[in-house]
């Protein structure tokens, strides 16, 4: 067999990719695409048959012209750019949205972020470790501590909470009260060694919900208080991020929080965004498993699991949707 190499560029990957199969056919390997200032380029290769004497000389028959408007790669490569992703990642989820072997694009897509990413439940795989939420000011800790708290009780699942932000107005009679609707035990810390002492013996089948306060990345001395509380008891540090951030500086956060040992990031304000590009980005650069998101700022309104097939339907824009997901919490009115 012989390996017939070919680059096609293109203004689109529509047409890039009818002019790949006009050439190479249906069986042609995607290579690597890459995309340019006016266009977009693709590598391909075909393995061919050795020529046979008296036969055709190995000659390759064309199939038909394929109409390229409704190509589900296409589709991808054009609802991913609107996202604004590093040119890397763009290129990696287009590869595999065309390895996926289906003609709809969500499926395309949610089989081309199952090869590209993570995606870990938070507190159904966490359960004898407490759960410290770190991040930036303002991405939305508190509440998010609120609706992992309520979801647990939800699942009857015994609740501790605490917070380490006694600093910022308001923040502490903010997690108290939603405590107190939820009638859980509540107590604040102002340092690693009382977080360790309040937080004592901790029971396999409880979860410790742990608030901070946001911190500068780029502070030697925030980063160093945050990772005394970290290990201080010790507890997993879940990244929050706020959807709609910028893609490079969302790439160098995640980059300085992931020392402390992070592996997850959690995002929030998805009502708030329609670029994801950030969240995605920076997943990826400093290798964090997707895990919950929240759609709304009210805790009822609880968080849900990023899952490939639910993040499709986002990124895809005929398919969003910013409808909260709901639990059920005891009548709760925030």
């Amino acid at each position: 067999m012989a390996m017939r190499l070919k680059t096609i560029s293109a203004a689109t990957m529509a047409q890039a990719m009818a002019a790949l199969r006009e050439e190479l056919g249906d069986d042609a390997i995607i290579v690597s695409t890459e995309t340019l200032r006016d266009g977009v380029r693709i590598v391909a290769a075909l393995e061919e048959p050795d020529p046979i004497i008296g036969g055709t000389g190995g000659r390759y028959e064309d199939p038909a012209p394929h109409d390229s408007g409704t190509d589900p790669v296409d589709q991808v490569h054009e609802a991913l750019m609107s996202h604004g992703l590093p040119n890397a990642l763009l290129e990696r989820l287009v590869d595999a949205s065309f390895l996926a072997g289906t003609d709809e694009p969500v499926s395309a897509l949610a089989g081309a972020l199952g090869r590209c990413f993570a995606f870990q439940n938070l507190t159904d795989t966490v359960r004898s470790r407490p759960i410290i939420l770190i991040g930036t000011p303002g991405v939305g800790k508190t509440v998010t501590v609120a609706k992992l708290a309520a979801r647990a009780v939800v699942g009857k699942r015994r609740v501790r909470m605490f917070t380490t932000d006694t600093v910022r107005a308001g923040a502490v009679e903010q997690l108290q009260a939603f405590a107190r609707v939820l009638a859980l035990p509540f107590a604040t810390a102002e340092t690693d060694r009382e977080l360790a002492l309040k937080a004592g013996v901790i029971a396999a089948d409880e979860l410790v919900l742990i608030d901070t306060a946001g911190v500068n990345p780029y502070s030697t001395r925030d980063m160093a208080e945050l990772a005394g509380l970290v290990k201080a008891i010790p507890a997993e540090p879940v990244l929050v991020m706020a959807a709609g951030g910028d893609v490079i500086d969302a790439i160098e956060l995640a980059h300085c929080f992931k020392p402390l040992g992070v592996a997850r990031l959690l995002a929030t304000r998805l009502d708030m965004a329609r670029r994801l590009g950030s969240l995605l980005a920076a997943a990826d650069a400093a290798g964090l498993a997707l895990t919950d998101y929240g759609m709304t700022p009210s805790v009822a309104g609880g968080l849900a699991h990023f899952e490939p097939i639910s993040l499709a339907k986002m990124l895809m824009p005929q398919t969003f949707s910013a409808e909260p997901a709901h639990v059920a919490t005891r009548g709760m009115r925030l």
